[in-house]
């Protein structure tokens, strides 16, 4: 690139945010304290602390104007001693107010310079000369005189008699000097040093009284130590601040800026500043605010401010480094987002600055971890840097660029932590990784499936981490595969699911997009996604590999082996995905491929009668949902035969098998045998995968509606409850499996009149499914329908038909016209129309919703038994007891024989029979007294009429 001119006159760049910042600055200095105080600003290296000081002089300029500032920048080494200081200090007092007179310093720090390097002559520069009266050039000429050699010997005498001679304007200023010169002549150069700031604050006070509006801002105040740390304590180095200068100038108001905290540690040399100090810290930019920097800043492309925007983590010093770098490639080309890529040089020498090299040495190691507590801090300081003191850990965590992540846990500034590692030398950074790879490994060893903590899901991630840092490629997909696994089995598919994603792609780059070794990886990845129930993106990966295993038949997939992709693989993907398509609804989708995959596994030589059940039991799940029942059960029953005989009866496979048996059994009313089973998987999950898995959380909420469809509403509700609090939390937020729960926990809170509950926690239900699924997904229409039943029963109808109507329109179009979820929508309408006295509107949708009952449920099962109870309550209303009677008894004998005689249904049918039964015999006996209906051949007929 082409040499270019500097720009010193460029355009000062925008200033962003910090409106809190400045909000803090405004209220304290229209509200100082009347002794002395502190404002104090802590922020990493290029967070923006002296642009900030900058804006805030500028506020003070503009909104201000009475009140006198000056500015101390601790980069400048000259200002980090004492005496030097205090000199600089005076200067810019004296600039902006030419009226003040420091004689005592003067005069005290003159004396200072001339014992500490009585060699140097005193220049007038340094002590500014009152011409008037030629005071302070004969002081100067007697302290010039000074003898030296073996002893120091000041003219005393000669410098008292000026003092004596001085004007009035003089004299009134020094008679008030807290020590007198004899006493300054006896004192030591370091005595005379430490006094120096008090002598200031005198003259300071002196000129402008304790009311003084003034404001002293001092920038970069970490280097006050610099080339000290470790040298003697942390505090002596800003005592003179802390405790000499700004306590003896009272009224002033004090705004520092600095990288870490120091209230604390000033406050454990004096409570005081516990009132006087107010301590904030300046954040990281947020992107809005980093995107409107760099549009101000002219960079126009899109593409280019994102990567620059993610790279700065929020720190304004790398945003304009990235400016400077964009404007000076615009002078060749046109800029792309590739060169930005990587941590700036410039970035990692600003946040060492100021450390020495064993304090670098330890940041190094400690950017290697996500995070670190105590413990581990002292194991990483032990074994790379055991220079350093593991007992300056207080101190280390008060740096600004140090956070606290968790209550007790702390992380490095992120863009310090990329900044460090990229650095810093790769073997020494391989080795701490490695280190770190197997302190996490180890947590995770050997642990049991039941007993998975929050730390073990943590321990994983890190140590996954780290090992992509310290190992092999071939090391990291085995250790993958080794540790992976039991967290899969246990549920936790959130937790590795980000470890999946991660390594899939790595392995993409590394082996090509059609290497069969990625097949198998995307599959894995596939299942973790229809275990949070990302069934899209499921389909997308299974589709991935169909098309990998397609291009790869016949080809070995282990080298060392004779194992090939054959037609058995493709099956066994083509059968995942079926899973997937049934998952989200497309049930003649998934039952075509299924079908298809059953013929080429029986057509398999020697082909495992355990995947030939396998595939069995996904086609009556199928069937099941296409409310083909009888179908659905003669599939899962052979499956079930196949598994317990060549598993066992205990194993988790048996389990899955009779979930679905058990679900079938539900759907035909056998509610007893439903139970059973499901309570038989529930206790094989339990022993095997422990109380809080997610399966475990399906298994109890089979069993909530089942214990509400028999009227154990109670025992249904401890169900439920657990099923949802497992649910949530080991399951992502918009999980469906959280949405199912959720529903038939409403169901619950729906039979125990608990309306407002049922309602609120369908509507959560609702709003997870239309999010996962979409808004005309079939798994939508029982939790409509509930939704309406819940406001049909709340007697707000126009609400409850709104639903019902969504709910039939999808069930329609997605499930069929005869199907039993339509039938049951239907049901539900013809009820509310009884409830509205509607009988002509409610008797013809009840009876299409018994047609379709007893086409695909038959005349005996529990829901054909209600639709027949609504038809005899429509005939009751209507004063034709003698239709109603008959269903009111049918459906009785039914409810006896599926329920039992103290379900609440069998007794509410039970009642309704007995009750028309004595309606029935009370009208005969009034017809009989009346002499409307007689005896006719042994028979009671009713007598015609005349008219």
């Amino acid at each position: 690139m082409a040499l270019h001119p500097t720009d010193y006159f460029r355009k000062e760049r925008v200033f962003v945010d910090r409106e809190t910042c400045i909000d803090n600055f405004k209220n304290f200095i229209q509200n100082p304290n009347q002794d002395y105080n502190a404002l104090f600003y802590y922020g990493i290296a290029g967070i923006g602390k002296s642009k900030l000081q900058r804006e805030l002089q500028s506020i003070l300029d503009n909104e201000y104007p009475d009140i006198l500032w000056v500015s101390m920048d601790l980069e400048n080494e000259y200002h980090r001693n004492v005496s030097t200081f205090l000199v600089a200090l005076r200067d810019k007092i004296q600039i902006k107010q030419h009226n003040m007179r420091f004689y005592r310093f003067n005069l005290a720090h003159a004396i200072f310079s001339k014992k500490s390097q009585p060699e140097i002559p005193l220049k007038n520069e340094t002590y500014p000369i009152i011409k008037e009266d030629g005071f302070f050039y004969d002081i100067l000429n007697a302290l010039n005189e000074t003898v030296f050699g073996s002893f120091l010997s000041i003219p005393v005498k000669r410098i008292l008699d000026i003092i004596n001679n001085a004007p009035e304007n003089t004299l009134k200023f020094l008679k008030e000097l807290p020590i007198d010169i004899k006493k300054l002549e006896s004192m030591e150069a370091h005595e005379i040093e430490k006094i120096l700031p008090g002598i200031f604050a005198a003259d300071f006070t002196s000129n402008l009284g304790t009311n003084s509006r003034v404001c002293i801002f001092i920038d970069t105040y970490e280097a006050i130590w610099k080339d000290w740390r470790g040298v003697g304590s942390f505090s002596e180095k800003d005592k003179w601040i802390r405790k000499c200068l700004i306590p003896n100038m009272p009224g002033v108001s004090w705004v520092i800026c600095g990288r870490e905290q120091i209230k604390s540690r000033w406050a454990e040399d004096e409570k005081d500043w516990e009132m006087c100090m107010k301590e904030y810290p300046i954040e990281d930019l947020s992107e809005g605010y980093s995107e409107r920097f760099l549009i101000e800043c002219g960079v126009k492309e899109k593409d280019i401010r994102d990567v620059i925007v993610k790279a700065s983590e929020g720190v304004p010093y790398y945003l304009n480094l990235s400016v400077d770098t964009y404007e000076q490639v615009c002078r060749s080309k046109k800029p792309e987002a590739k060169d930005f890529a990587g941590t700036k040089k410039e970035v990692f020498e600003k946040f060492v600055k100021y450390l020495d090299k064993n304090e670098i040495r330890t940041l190094n190691v400690l950017s290697a971890p996500n995070s670190w507590d105590r413990n581990l801090f002292e194991l990483l300081i032990k074994k790379f840097n055991p220079t350093y003191s593991i007992y300056e850990f207080s101190d280390l965590i008060k740096y600004s660029f140090v956070k606290e992540v968790t209550d007790g846990s702390f992380s490095l500034h992120q863009l310090m932590r990329k900044s460090l590692q990229e650095h810093q030398d790769p073997t020494y950074r391989k080795e701490v990784h490695l280190f770190l790879h197997n302190y996490y490994s180890n947590k995770i060893k050997d642990i049991d499936i039941k007993s998975i903590t929050p730390e073990h899901e943590m321990a994983l991630i890190e140590a996954y981490y780290h090992a992509k840092e310290a190992l092999k490629f071939a090391e990291l997909g085995v250790w993958v595969i080794k540790n992976i696994e039991l967290f899969d089995k246990a549920g936790y598919w959130k937790t590795i699911y980000s470890i999946y994603e991660d390594f899939v792609e790595i392995l993409k780059e590394k082996v090509g997009s059609e290497n069969i070794y990625l097949g198998i990886f995307m599959r894995r990845l596939a299942f973790l996604n229809e275990d949070r129930g990302r069934y899209k993106e499921a389909i997308s990966y299974y589709q991935q590999v169909l098309k990998i295993f397609e291009k790869n038949i016949g080809k070995k997939i282990l080298e060392n082996n004779d194992v090939t992709v054959d037609d058995h693989s493709i099956a066994m993907v083509s059968n995942d995905l079926a899973n997937c398509f049934l998952s989200i609804g497309e049930y003649e989708k998934a039952l075509t491929l299924q079908q298809k995959v059953l013929k080429i596994v029986k057509n398999i030589v020697n082909e495992d009668p355990l995947y030939i059940a396998l595939v069995q039991q996904n086609m009556a799940n199928t069937y099941q949902y296409l409310g083909q029942y009888k179908r659905a059960m003669e599939l899962c029953q052979e499956a079930l035969n196949v598994r317990e005989a060549r598993l066992g009866e205990e194993d988790l496979e048996v389990a899955i098998t009779l979930e679905n048996l058990a679900a079938i059994h539900q759907h035909l009313g056998n509610y007893e045998k439903a139970f059973s089973l499901a309570q038989r998987a529930l206790n094989i999950r339990e022993k095997k995968l422990g109380p809080k898995h997610p399966h475990v959380a399906k298994n109890l909420s089979s069993l909530g509606v089942l214990c509400t469809i028999m009227g154990n509403l109670e025992e249904a509700l401890k169900y439920n409850h657990r099923a949802v609090e497992i649910a949530e939390e080991r399951l992502e937020e918009d999980h469906i499996g959280i949405a199912q729960t959720l529903s038939n926990l409403g169901a619950t809170y729906q039979y125990m009149l608990r309306y407002d509950n049922a309602l609120e926690t369908y509507l959560r239900a609702l709003q997870i499914t239309e999010h996962s699924l979409g808004s005309d997904n079939p798994m939508l229409v029982n939790i409509l329908n509930n939704i309406a039943e819940t406001y049909r029963k709340m007697e707000n109808y126009e609400k409850a038909l709104e639903f019902y109507q969504r709910a039939l329109n999808i069930a329609n179009n997605r499930l069929g016209k005869e199907h039993p979820d339509t039938a049951l929508i239907l049901s539900n309408i013809g009820r509310l129309y009884i409830d509205k006295r509607e009988f002509k509107k409610a008797h013809s949708i009840c009876q299409q919703a018994l047609d379709i009952r007893g086409k695909t449920l038959g005349t005996d099962h529990v829901d054909y038994a209600i639709t027949l109870q609504d038809l005899g309550c429509i005939y009751g209303y209507v004063g034709r007891g003698d239709y109603a009677l008959p269903l009111f008894e049918r459906s009785l004998q039914i409810f006896e024989n599926k329920l039992g005689t103290d379900h609440i249904r069998t007794k509410e049918a039970k009642r309704l029979v007995d009750t028309l039964k004595e309606l029935k015999v009370q009208v005969i006996k009034e017809l009989i007294e009346s002499g409307t209906m007689v005896l006719d051949n042994g028979k009671w007929v009713v007598k015609k009429q005349d008219n």
